[in-house]
């Protein structure tokens, strides 16, 4: 055994680097994993205080950096099919009820584990309700797509989440269809993302039926 070993030590020592190279590949591959896990952006889109349609509808940022809050859009059933509306913008509130124009928006910086409160999900149905022109149905659907800026992504960092708002004897519930929000990772559903939010700048308030199908494509 020993005589096969001295015979072929310079094929033994090149397995052993071999298997050296493989091992720390191996730990860089975990390392970089861990290291692009966390730093990837992570928006999440909560019902708190509640479970009726005035409950707090939170969006959190759980990334290891602050994340810019752009929009966030609400897709509810109508006549025509989805209609799409932003929500981010508290227009339930009158300038001289703030102290400061920054309360009449959600817009703004999210810092690492903080979160922004939109309104009740009443205030959210209600800043929606002129795209559609009637009461929202017990057993609607409700879409909402937080979106925001990072500055570790180059394109925006979303996440969707869906609801269903449900009446049981004269009280509407709004109830989560899932345990968490799901983030949007993929280039194309970003791109769908982004063409919606420049689309919905430029209609005012206009019929949004086809954009609510884009939207029903996440």
């Amino acid at each position: 055994m020993l005589e096969t070993v001295k015979d072929n030590a310079e094929l033994f020592q090149i397995l052993a680097s071999l298997a050296t190279t493989f091992v720390w590949l191996v730990y860089l591959n975990i390392f970089l994993q861990g290291y692009i896990q966390q730093r990837r952006s992570s928006l999440l889109i909560n019902r708190g205080g509640g479970e009726t349609t005035e409950a707090r509808c939170l969006i959190s940022n759980m990334g290891a950096e602050p994340a810019y809050l752009l929009d966030v859009l609400v897709s509810l059933d109508g006549q025509d099919g989805p209609v799409v509306a932003s929500v981010v913008d508290r227009n339930e509130l009158r300038r001289e009820e703030v102290t400061t124009p920054a309360e009449l928006t959600g817009q703004g910086p999210i810092p690492s584990g903080g979160f922004v409160d939109i309104g009740s999900f009443q205030d959210v149905i209600d800043r929606a309700r002129g795209h559609l022109g009637r009461e929202v149905d017990p057993g609607s659907g409700l879409k909402l797509v937080a979106v925001a800026a990072t500055n570790q992504a180059r394109n925006i960092a979303a996440a969707v989440r869906e609801f269903e708002v449900e009446a049981e004897e004269g009280t509407f519930y709004v109830t989560p269809c899932s345990v968490d929000a799901r983030q949007i990772r993929s280039r194309r559903e970003r791109r769908r993302i982004t063409s919606v939010l420049g689309a919905l700048q430029k209609r005012h308030g206009q019929n949004t039926s086809s954009l609510g199908a884009e939207l029903a494509k996440l």
